[in-house]
């Protein structure tokens, strides 16, 4: 079952593009030789809930998103924030099939700020949907990050990570759309 990619995946782009920064609470770009992830952050009037958009463009396809989640401290006066929502995914394979789909994965993510050294950051997320959250030429999704980062200012992060991006297709089978080391830059407006 084709979801038309092209007209999808403009449309997301020019919404990252033209909505997004204007309102932005972060901005978020990382990249390694075959792929690069824009992520636009907008918290929601309420203190405790974040939306945000991001693209993957990769040699291997295309996944675009919109993810919502409830977010806060983990630990009461600790220094890990957590986050737990929804992702949904279009993913795009550029292999011999040319396959898409939609994807509702489940996840969210932490952030961890070093005590007596609050410059320094990790983190990690996942989100997974599994065949009955899958729709469209796929059949599951996976997307796994963990990285470390510095913050240059208050308001700027740099970071390295891995991330692997998967996704099970009809014709293709289980594929990365993404896999291996990134560096990353992060601004906070």
């Amino acid at each position: 079952m084709k979801l038309s990619s092209k007209p999808r995946l403009s449309c997301l782009i020019l919404t990252l593009l033209t909505a997004g920064p204007a309102a932005a609470a972060e901005v978020d770009l990382n990249v390694n030789n075959n792929a690069a992830r824009l992520t636009v952050e907008i918290p929601a009037p309420s203190n405790n809930l974040v939306f945000d958009a991001s693209w993957l463009h990769s040699n291997n396809g295309d996944a675009g998103s919109v993810a919502g989640h409830v977010t806060g401290k983990a630990l009461a006066a600790g220094p890990l924030k957590a986050g737990v929502g929804l992702r949904l995914s279009y993913v795009s394979y550029d292999g011999t099939d040319d396959e898409d789909g939609a994807n509702l994965g489940i996840g969210g993510f932490l952030r961890y700020t070093v005590p007596q050294y609050d410059r320094f950051l990790l983190g990690t997320s996942l989100y997974y949907a599994p065949n009955v959250l899958a729709f469209g030429d796929s059949r599951n999704f996976l997307d796994f990050t963990l990285w470390g980062g510095y913050s240059i200012i208050p308001d700027a992060d740099v970071y390295v990570g891995w991330r692997r991006t998967r996704v099970k297709l009809d014709e293709a089978g289980s594929r990365n759309i993404d896999g291996g080391w990134l560096i990353g830059v992060r601004a906070r407006f």
